[in-house]
């Protein structure tokens, strides 16, 4: 994906998902153009390239902005909250919910729950890795090269993902 992307792509892109990171919903095209500093014209256009190069998905109705990998502009079980700060988002899955501290170089905190039993998982991280686990046995399992666990805070996620 991001291979694929042009500078003013991958500008955009950016413009995008910080707006999402710190509102917790999907920006107005004229909230994106003045971030962006361009014409909200111009904006239409680069959501549309980053929507037909998978980037984000739109409402077939409304045209909203549905998600932004890896954030989705819509309550999901995985919510990001940044630390220190009341702003919250939410995550498309797991993986890209402990991907979000390495990605935008902030602290957060993930809230979610057990896929197999429902219990609630808070993970507490920084941008070089996982700070604390409650439950503290918790592991993520993926295509990644080894469980996410706590005694694996040396992980680059940012690679990873």
């Amino acid at each position: 994906m991001w291979g694929q992307l042009t500078a003013n792509e991958r500008r955009a892109r950016k413009a995008l998902l910080d707006l999402i990171l710190t509102t917790g919903r999907g920006p107005s095209l004229k909230a994106l153009a003045s971030r962006l500093e361009v014409s909200e014209s111009e904006a239409a256009e680069l959501l549309s390239a980053l929507e037909r190069k998978g980037c984000l998905v739109r409402g077939q109705r409304s045209n909203m902005i549905k998600a932004a990998y890896p954030l989705s502009t819509r309550p999901t079980q995985h919510c990001v909250a940044l630390n220190g700060t009341d702003q919250q988002c939410y995550a498309l899955c797991a993986i890209d919910a402990l991907g979000v501290a390495p990605l935008f170089g902030v602290p957060v905190t993930v809230s979610t729950a057990c896929q197999q039993c429902g219990r609630p998982i808070s993970i507490v991280l920084r941008p070089g890795g996982i700070v604390s686990c409650d439950p503290s046995t918790t592991a993520v399992y993926d295509s990644l090269p080894q469980p996410l666990t706590r005694r694996s805070v040396e992980l680059n996620l940012a690679k990873v993902h």
